[in-house]
This record gives C-alpha cells, structure tokens and sequence, in this order.
C-alpha cells in the first residue's frame, strides 16, 4: 500500500514537533519502519523495512529502505530468508516464488539490523476463502433498463474467526477504455466516473476500499473510480492486517504505537486470506 509513503513523513515530522517559540532544532531520533504482509497463496514480496529521514533534508523513499538488514520469515519446519529486490520500492522477497503462503499458519518475522538492533513479529495466517457469487462481468452503469443485471449480490466464504472483511476495487487501465471493446473507437480514452472526491489523493488514487461485517454485498457504484477494467479484491485480515488498514484509509495516516504488531520498531506484521476478480465496467451512454 502507497500509505507507507505517507506515514514515513508524518513520523519524521512528529519527531520534530516542539513548542512554539522553540527553535527549529536539526538533530532528529532515527526510527525503523516495518510493513510486512502475507497473503495466503501467494508468494512472500514486498516485505518493507525503513527508516525515517530528517525534514531538513528532502524526502527520498528509496534512501530510507534498509537494504543492509537481514530478513527471515520462519514456521514450525521452515526457515525463509528474504533478498532485498535490486531496485525500486518493492521491499524484501523471498526467492523462491513457487512457495505460497499456507493458511491457517503462525508465520514469525525476524530482522535483524547491520548494528544488531533485533525486531519480530508473529501472525497466523486466516483460513483461505472462495467466490460463492462472483461480480458480473461485464458491468453496465448507468443500469440498461432494457438489459438489467441478473447477478445475486457478490458473495464469498467465511474464514473461520474473521469478523470484518476488507474489499478493495482496482482500475487495471485508465486510459484505454476503448481498445478492449470491438464497439468503441480505440482513441476513447480515460473514461473517468465523476464524483466530488474529497481530496487530490482520493481522485488520482486507482483503488478505492470498502470494510463489512459479513460475507455478501451488493455492488455499490460509488467503489468504482473509472469505467474499463478493474480487479475486484476481497481481504480476511487476521488482527494485524485490519488495525493497520484501519488507521491508513480511515484515520488520515494516523498512527497508534499501542496497534503496533511488531517489538523493536513500529509498524505491522499481518496476513489476510484473499481473492480476485476481474470484470469490466461499461458506460451505458456516450
């Protein structure tokens, strides 16, 4: 998740909040960032350890990865150590992408720093879930009176002891809503759903994420951000998972250190049982 950007900054500049009338000071205490999940049935990646910067230098997300840190991920019989990926933003991996996350497993993450600063953390991976009603594909809005949806609202297996659900809607394209339609010229281009988002990040954001208690809804259009193709994400977060997505989507990149998941650092370490789907959303009117 993006919000890992936003919640760097705001903790380097808590860490220089003073009383009015202080004078700015340069000396900041260095903290070490931990966001970690795994999902049941992919392979282990993106796995991010940070630090914070000072404000009195310019902010660069690929500086405050720890690149020199040793990472493992361990179960009763199994012993993971991580590589850190070459280049980019996408964190810790383990090498060998044909091992999937098993459901119904206590994972235990231990990193150790190039000083010997040691963190960890423990989660036990949700049982998996499955489609009961996959969402209709492809989508019409506004609905064609003369056409209108047959589908039951979409629906999914409980996972055992999972109280809250996470659903979260991707657009995959954009900008070309024509090319995938023998109909539509190819040069109709980003076919945005208006609506007042309430700031810039929300209207350049492509997901957009709903959190029920249960295992069925009805398609609520104002999830979708643009007409075209989109993945359809269903998340059964263990307790780490969802107190983090709590504060990042509906506590502006608030953060709690007591729903920390991790000792020796701030952060989380979580996992989640998930599906996918894909479908495309159509434009009932030019």
């Amino acid at each position: 998740m993006q919000s890992i950007k936003y919640i760097l900054i705001t903790l380097s500049l808590a860490l220089i909040l003073i009383s009015c009338g202080d004078d700015v000071p340069t000396d900041y205490k260095e903290d070490i960032f931990v966001e970690a999940y795994l999902l049941v049935g992919e392979p282990i990646q993106n796995i991010v350890v940070a630090k914070t910067q000072p404000v009195t230098s310019t902010y660069n997300y690929e500086n405050s990865l720890m690149r020199d840190a040793q990472v493992v991920i361990k179960t009763k019989d199994k012993v993971l150590p991580l590589k850190i990926a070459s280049s980019g933003e996408q964190g810790f991996y383990y090498e060998d992408s044909n091992y999937l996350v098993e459901e119904n497993t206590e994972y235990t993450l231990e990193i150790t720093t190039a000083d010997g600063k040691v963190i960890s953390g423990i989660t036990t991976t949700p049982e998996n879930i499955a489609w009961v009603e996959r969402i209709p594909n492809p989508l019409q809005y506004p609905i064609d009176s003369l056409n209108p949806p047959t589908s039951d609202p979409i629906s999914w297996t409980e996972s055992k002891g999972i109280d809250y659900y996470i659903i979260a809607v991707n657009c995959l394209d954009t900008l070309e809503y024509g090319t995938y339609l023998d109909d539509v010229p190819d040069a109709e281009l980003n076919r945005r759903i208006e609506r007042p988002w309430t700031n810039e990040e929300d209207f350049y954001d492509i997901a957009n994420f709903g959190f029920i208690p249960n295992t069925e809804t009805k398609i609520v259009w104002s999830i979708f951000k643009w007409f075209g193709k989109s993945e359809t994400v269903v998340y059964a977060p263990d307790n780490n998972f969802r107190d983090w997505f709590i504060q990042n989507q509906w506590l502006n990149n608030s953060y709690d250190e007591n729903l920390s998941s991790v000792d020796g650092a701030i952060g989380v370490f979580g996992s989640a049982a998930v599906i996918r789907d894909t479908s495309f959303v159509l434009k009932n009117q030019p």
